[in-house]
């Protein structure tokens, strides 16, 4: 009888002398693609494999491997290795607790058991109203992930978890020539039976997003090139707290940078003093890890506190060369990647107002809705999708937008409202990325904010 979790029953051999740890992952994924009522793609991969890390005379070896029988050989050789001279170098060890722990979650239900048809018949039922005559063409992509994640170090951490997700992402191009629109609808969960239990719902909430695509399509004017007060929505706030603060927040961006060590001191009063923003990873979503890859727990982790710099993201390594304490956010998108400082999910906190308040606050601005992307550092652009005016406090007619912008600190502190419920979209089929590492999935979200002055173009 094959173990639930084989890699569990991996045993290894540290050398010594040196720390040394193991991180071992087995994925399997699933994807399913339709093409304009056409089936393209079935597919199913699985890998299992290893990174191997030794610190020796101050450096970190690497290494990467998928024959997992010769793990403590290829230990050994790293070891053995002196092909770089010593260093002195913070490597942040001693700031690694040992925990010894599982955190299987999803053994109820697990998606990469569920066979191929009733998963493809659920997304051709999302299909049947791309045939609409405003919709040019369309994708349609199921995905479904499941991870077994094990860390083990050479002070005795072992470290077991899993992760899974599942959904659909449909793409649409709505219209012709200059006029047209291209959209995208997302469905998602972390079981196939939650995301079924969300389908009345989710195709409801695709019929009305094709509905605005029409009415965008016909009736959407470009906007005056300027600044105006902006209203986001929660899946755009988020984007904005990820792309213009989030990446901010990842402290190896910090190293060896004293100028942007000033410019973000801690204590540093960087937003308006509504503004709170965290990173977490133990709360369910796209960004749920509850141990990163250096075998900590994740916890929520408080960025900016009602206008204040208070906290960064670290890795061992980072919290150590800048004397701060660890967050537990090294992660890595595969085990053929050393981990780096990364987000899990990042929001901005509730505010005070109601929806209908927040919008009653602006006589002439603008609804962003939607986004198609975005990049940001210390200064941010966003490229938004269905974006509508604000007229007395109301909704009025769909305009184009081609791109919002402005620099971090100042957007911060143009915020001047957040509504008092916070959505955190379950993403699938995308993620972020950072140097080579992409896609990694994060989560990100927030209320409804509210941008006093904002350039649009």
């Amino acid at each position: 009888m094959t173990t639930l979790h084989p890699l569990d029953a991996i045993s290894i051999s540290f050398p010594v002398g040196v720390y040394a740890d193991v991180r071992l992952e087995r994925t399997t994924a699933h994807s399913i693609v339709l093409r304009d009522g056409v089936l393209e793609e079935v597919q199913t991969t699985t890998e299992t494999g290893a990174l191997l890390r030794v610190l020796k005379h101050g450096r970190w070896l690497y290494a990467s491997t998928t024959a997992l029988d010769k793990i403590d050989q290829a230990l050994a050789e790293l070891a053995r290795s002196e092909a770089l001279s010593p260093v002195e170098a913070t490597a942040g060890i001693d700031g690694l607790a040992v925990h010894q722990a599982a955190r299987y979650v999803f053994d109820d239900e697990r998606v990469d058991h569920l066979e191929v048809p009733p998963k493809l018949a659920l997304l051709s039922r999302f299909t049947g109203g791309l045939g609409r005559a405003a919709i040019k063409t369309w994708s349609a992509q199921w995905s479904d992930t499941h991870r077994d994640r094990r860390f083990v170090s050479s002070r005795g951490a072992d470290v077991r978890h899993d992760y899974q997700e599942c959904g659909l992402r449909l793409r649409f191009t709505v219209g012709e020539g200059a006029r047209a629109v291209e959209e995208r609808f997302v469905g998602a969960d972390h079981r196939y039976s939650g995301l079924v239990a969300q389908e009345k719902v989710l195709l409801a909430a695709l019929e009305e997003t094709l509905d605005k695509c029409e009415h965008f399509v016909a009736d959407a004017e470009a906007v005056q090139a300027g600044t105006a007060t902006v209203v986001l929505s929660p899946e755009v706030a988020g984007v904005f707290a990820h792309e213009s603060f989030g990446h901010k927040s990842e402290a190896d961006f910090m190293l060896g940078d004293p100028a942007m060590l000033e410019a973000w001191a801690m204590g540093t009063s960087v937003a308006s003093a509504l503004v709170t923003i965290t990173d977490g990873g133990a709360d369910w979503g796209s960004g749920y890890m509850p141990f990163d890859d250096e075998g900590q727990p994740t916890t929520k982790t408080v960025l900016i506190d009602q206008g204040v710099l208070v906290g960064r993201l670290h890795s061992a390594m980072t919290a150590a060369a800048l004397d701060e304490t660890p967050t537990a956010n090294a992660r890595a998108i595969s085990f053929r990647f050393e981990p780096i400082v990364r987000m899990t999910t990042t929001t901005f906190a509730a505010g005070t107002f109601s929806r209908e308040d927040l919008f009653k606050g602006v006589d002439d601005g603008y609804f962003i809705e939607t986004f198609k992307h975005g990049s940001g550092m210390s200064t941010f652009t966003i490229a938004p999708g269905l974006c509508w005016r604000i007229r007395n406090g109301e909704l009025a007619e769909p305009v184009r937008i081609a791109v919002i912008t402005g620099t971090v600190f100042e957007t911060l502190n143009e915020i001047d409202g957040l509504s008092d419920q916070v959505e955190i979209p379950f993403l699938v089929g995308g993620g972020c990325g950072k140097m080579e590492q992409w896609p990694l999935s994060v989560g990100f979200g927030g209320p409804y904010v509210r941008v006093r002055k904002m350039s649009v173009a």
